[in-house]
């Protein structure tokens, strides 16, 4: 089972690590959607998908079946999240992303995610 609040935590942790990153005063992350769909994809699975935003993309996940979005702050138009969930890909996600941002945000979010729950425990309560 995916566990969100753990993932969230963990990507909190590692966006603090980057003095770059932003964090809204309630902890969402702010402009790193597709860094954060597309970690999400490679580590956990499920789908990526995208909504539009303004000029751009937003981009979000479907685990389990369930939308998944760390960074929903980021949709809201007149106070309700609109979710057109059209599916996309990594490959699209990448045209949005720096390689060498994401190869140090996996990195560090593996780290966090390592140090504060363990990946040997939630490989664990996945499986069960």
């Amino acid at each position: 089972m995916f566990n969100k609040k753990v993932v969230y935590e963990a990507l909190k942790g590692s966006l603090e690590l980057e003095s770059d990153r932003k964090l809204t005063p309630d902890n969402r992350p702010i402009g790193q959607d597709s860094l954060i769909s597309l970690l999400i994809h490679d580590i956990f699975g499920g789908e990526i998908l995208k909504t539009h935003k303004r000029k751009n993309w937003h981009f979000y996940n479907r685990i389990e079946g369930e939308r998944v979005d760390f960074t929903g702050s980021e949709v809201k138009f007149d106070r309700e999240a609109i979710f057109e969930d059209i599916p996309s890909t990594p490959d699209e996600t990448y045209d949005y992303i720096d390689q060498t941002d994401y190869t140090t945000f996996f990195t560090k979010f593996v780290r966090t995610f390592e140090e504060k729950v363990g990946l040997d425990k939630y490989q664990t309560s996945v499986s069960s």
